[in-house]
């Protein structure tokens, strides 16, 4: 089990990692939609579908660590 200081470097990372993987969409995004071939609009539209996915997965994740987090602040 991990313990508490990585799992906040692992929150951390995250959010570093989103921040400049949405720094690099918004910077081609418009590029791409109009350069790409139509294969690679499919192949986007894939991606697209996971990463929604795994966005709900992380929602559900995040409600049930703040959750968590409430109710131990109640108790405390």
């Amino acid at each position: 089990m991990a313990d508490s200081g990585s799992f906040l470097d692992n929150l951390a990372n995250l959010g570093l990692v989103m921040s400049v993987a949405l720094e690099h969409f918004q910077a081609n995004r418009d590029k791409f939609a109009k350069r790409s071939t139509g294969e690679q609009l499919r192949q986007a539209e894939r991606f697209i579908s996971k990463i929604r996915s795994l966005e709900d997965e992380l929602e559900k994740e995040f409600k049930l660590l703040e959750s968590s987090l409430t109710e131990k602040r109640r108790l405390m």
